[in-house]
């Protein structure tokens, strides 16, 4: 699917909240699709409404319309074909804003609070291009006519300096080659398995991973078993819906296993490493009492917060780290630039 093509998540939400409103209603459902398609900003949107509601008024199912259209993933479809077959449409709907609102909500907190070690490091980079590109090259004749041998930071200064001066232009393009030949090798999937496995292993970061996979699997299987689905349907939905190949394999073991009968607690409870104690005894509770969705919530709410938390204290962590690797990238630069002269004033 093209990029320009794609659908935003808060431009789904909106469609997503504005259907249900539309359904409880009373409103037709290709009607709907009409109405919607006009009142969206997103052409992309009002492209696939309206080719929607020709689909509808042919007597299409809509989770066969969605289903269609690779915008809409597995989780739509399943959502709202729940709804469909159960006459609960509204509800189904309710449940699917939900359940994309809260993942919504903890992706913005993620990516705001890696916001600024992301600025820290490119302004960082860019700082010491232009002091290659621009600066240095101008302080070269004045080195060099000092004579003697530069000490070592200033000598590996000037080495970078005609470095980006001579093959500045190829160097960049090999860095921008590299980062696309390796977005592209990121997508085989023994490459995936070993990026993920590095991932969760992290310090700090992987605790953040684990924590963040299991509010997905939480979420999902709390809102999946609200709009009347099975267990083992919402397993085989949700091993499609995590961000991490590790837990996705395990997924598709667990969901085998429990099909032919192995309960869902002592099945998780095979995999330490991605489920915690606390999840499988949760589990586990939920099986005993028959209360999956309540138990479900809870731990939703349990990693949630404990996610939101960890991201929110992250730029904390990693300020003083930053700091640290700020204050010798200056005191290099600053030492390389000084020293000559300190040198030359020895000399004199």
């Amino acid at each position: 699917m093209p990029l320009l093509e794609k659908i935003s998540t808060q431009e789904k939400l909106d469609f997503i909240k504005n259907m249900m409103l539309l359904v409880r209603s009373g409103k037709p459902v290709n009607e709907s699709f009409g109405l919607l398609s006009e009142q969206t900003k997103s052409p992309v949107l009002s492209k696939s409404l309206l080719e929607a509601k020709e689909k509808a008024e042919k007597g299409l199912p809509i989770h066969e319309i969605l289903d269609q259209n690779p915008n809409f993933d597995k989780i739509f479809v399943s959502f709202i074909r729940a709804g469909e077959e159960s006459g609960t449409l509204g509800e189904s709907l309710e449940y699917l804003a939900s359940w994309l609102e809260r993942s919504n909500r903890l992706k913005k907190e993620i990516s705001s609070a890696t916001l600024y070690p992301k600025i820290i490091v490119i302004f960082a980079s860019l700082l010491g291009l232009l002091l290659s590109i621009f600066i240095l090259p101008q302080l070269i004749p004045v080195f060099t006519s000092l004579g003697g041998e530069l000490p070592l930071p200033t000598r590996i200064l000037l080495y970078i300096s005609e470095l980006m001066q001579n093959s500045g232009v190829y160097i960049v393009a090999s860095i921008l080659a590299f980062l696309v030949m390796f977005y592209f090798i990121l997508k085989l999937r023994p490459v995936r398995r070993i990026w993920d496995r590095m991932m969760l292993n992290l310090p700090i970061f992987g605790t953040m991973a684990k924590e963040y996979q299991l509010t997905i699997i939480s979420q999902l299987i709390t809102t999946l078993f609200r709009s009347g689905l099975t267990i083992n349907t919402s397993l085989e939905i949700i091993s499609e819906s995590v961000t991490n190949v590790i837990y996705e394999e395990a997924l598709d073991e667990i969901k085998i296993r429990v099909a032919k009968g192995t309960s869902l607690a002592q099945t998780i409870k095979d995999y330490p490493d991605l489920f915690p104690p606390v999840f499988v005894s949760v589990v586990y509770t939920g099986e005993e009492t028959g209360s999956y969705s309540q138990s479900f919530e809870y731990l939703s709410d349990f990693f949630a917060s404990s996610v939101s938390d960890k991201s929110q204290r992250l730029p904390t962590i990693l300020e003083p780290l930053l700091l640290i690797l700020i204050g010798f990238f200056v005191l290099f630069i600053a030492g390389a630039l000084i020293l000559p002269i300190y040198e030359l004033m020895d000399t004199i």
